[in-house]
C-alpha cells in the first residue's frame, strides 16, 4: 500500500489514488484544477513514485521536486513531502 508522509506523519493511500491524503498532512488545497499553486508542495523522496507532471504543472513551471498535490497521483512506495 502506497504511503504519504510528511517529517512527523503518515497516511496510507490507494495505488493509482490521488494526493488528497496530503491534506491531512497539512498541504492546503485551492482550485483542485492545478491553475492557483496553492497546493505545490516540494517532494523530499519518492518523486519516481508519482505520475509524470501533467500540462498544468508544467505550465506553472515549477522546479523538478516539487508537485501539485491536485494534479499527481501516487503509483507505489513511499512519497515523502517537505512539511513539518
Amino acid at each position: 500500500m502506497p504511503v504519504i508522509k510528511s517529517r512527523s506523519r503518515q497516511v496510507n493511500a490507494i495505488a493509482g489514488g490521488s494526493m488528497d491524503g496530503s491534506a491531512d498532512l497539512g498541504v492546503l488545497f485551492g482550485c483542485h484544477s492545478g491553475v492557483c499553486g496553492k497546493c505545490a508542495t516540494t517532494v523530499l523522496s519518492g518523486l519516481k513514485n508519482l505520475s509524470e507532471p501533467t500540462e498544468e504543472e508544467a505550465a506553472m513551471g515549477l522546479d523538478p521536486d516539487r508537485r501539485l498535490m491536485c494534479q499527481c497521483r501516487i503509483n507505489k512506495g513511499t512519497v515523502k513531502l517537505d512539511l513539518a
